[in-house]
């Protein structure tokens, strides 16, 4: 396996709409507005990210590369995830992460289903980022959560491991898609129990569903999710109809509320819009 160095997430051809944030509280917010068609499907995609203020941003966000023929036979990945880790290493397990579910996944034999490719390419990191920690005796080493999204024709399949979330709106009713994987007590509420780079084993959540025109889809971090509630969540996906400002509206909002209590946490959103 590469370096974690070189394991950026590869989306220079579609220029850098999922980026990650900047240093720090007064950086940028980075920003995407990408529209992609699949058959008789297209996907309106939004997405913002920010550092928690002094720190590097160790959240990060992808997408597949809508150039790649590929994606029309195997379907359009999203995805988020959250690293944890000391020197940096967060930052590279979450990219590594996400270079899994957005690149990785396009290369492994079309004859794979779904379930099994995802769980080979983000096996795969989980086993090199494992040992790397194992390495690391002077540290705690790092770990990445992983939330990805495939849109394909007239489904929608998860792959999700960690505390990054996936909701859905459809029809007003809005969803959480997946469980977070923390331990149940109040004061370990933010550990998370299973994570890429955790253990030697390692199992993916996976689920699947029917894709309606007009649902809209967000995968956040707990930067957002947790610091927002669901009520807000609902409310900006509801109010702006371009995913870009849903996205924007999330980050802005999480941001200015941990600023009210010295909140520490990245913030990241990524809204996705089906339209017929």
């Amino acid at each position: 396996m590469r370096a974690a160095g070189a394991r950026i997430v590869a989306l220079r051809v579609v220029g850098e709409r999922l980026a990650n944030a900047g240093r720090g509280s007064g950086s940028p917010v980075a920003r995407t507005a990408l529209s992609v068609a699949l058959g008789s499907t297209r996907l309106s995609i939004g997405h913002a990210s920010r550092a928690a203020t002094g720190k590097v941003n160790e959240d990060a966000a992808g997408v597949a590369d809508p150039l790649d023929p590929r994606v029309a036979e195997r379907g359009f990945a999203v995805a988020v995830a959250d690293g944890v880790g000391t020197d940096g290493g967060g930052r590279v397990a979450a990219q590594a992460a996400v270079q899994a579910a957005v690149t990785d996944f396009y290369a492994t034999p079309a004859a794979w289903s779904v379930p099994q490719a995802l769980d080979r390419v983000v096996g795969a990191i989980n086993e090199w980022l494992h040992a790397q920690n194992s390495r690391r005796v002077d540290d705690d080493g790092a770990v990445a959560t992983l939330t990805s999204l495939l849109f394909r024709e007239d489904r929608w399949r998860l792959a999700h491991v960690g505390d990054c979330r996936a909701y859905r709106l459809r029809d007003g009713r809005w969803q959480q898609l997946t469980a977070d994987h923390v331990w149940p007590r109040h004061d370990m509420r933010h550990v998370v129990k299973r994570a890429i780079g955790l253990d030697t084993h390692l199992v993916v959540d996976s689920a699947e569903a029917s894709l309606h025109g007009g649902d809209r889809f967000l995968i956040a971090s707990d930067g957002v999710w947790e610091v927002l509630g669901d009520h807000a969540l609902r409310d900006a996906v509801v109010r702006a109809d371009d995913p870009q400002a849903a996205a924007d509206a999330l980050v802005a909002q999480a941001v200015e509320r941990q600023g009210l209590y010295m909140g520490r946490n990245d913030a990241t959103a990524v809204v996705v819009r089906v339209d017929r």
